[in-house]
């Protein structure tokens, strides 16, 4: 079995082919606009115009799946509270660190 990480660049991979055959269906003539080409690839139509523009200003390089962060805050600690609260984790259960689950 796979692990969540492993799965994840699966499926940002297979999304970049996904945008590269609908470029190149529309760029070939194969599909006839962005509503076609979203009914053949059971894709949403405002993501083939996305994708299509983008193709457009960047080129192939521009439909490559990047790794990104989520937004919102982007630390909720600091890196020394990190590094403490990590070390306890390796040191003690959570029964120890009176940590308890409501459920």
């Amino acid at each position: 079995m796979a692990e969540s990480g492993d799965l994840r660049r699966v499926v940002r991979a297979g999304w970049e082919v996904v945008r590269l055959r609908v470029v190149a269906a529309l760029e070939s003539g194969q599909v006839k606009g962005y509503r076609q080409a979203a009914e053949v690839f059971q894709v949403a139509e405002w993501s083939v115009g996305s994708w299509w523009r983008a193709y457009q200003a960047g080129g192939r390089e521009a439909l490559v799946v990047r790794r990104t962060s989520r937004p919102g805050p982007h630390e909720k600690i600091g890196p020394e509270d990190r590094a403490v609260l990590f070390q306890a984790m390796a040191d003690y259960t959570p029964e120890e660190l009176l940590i308890v689950r409501s459920c």
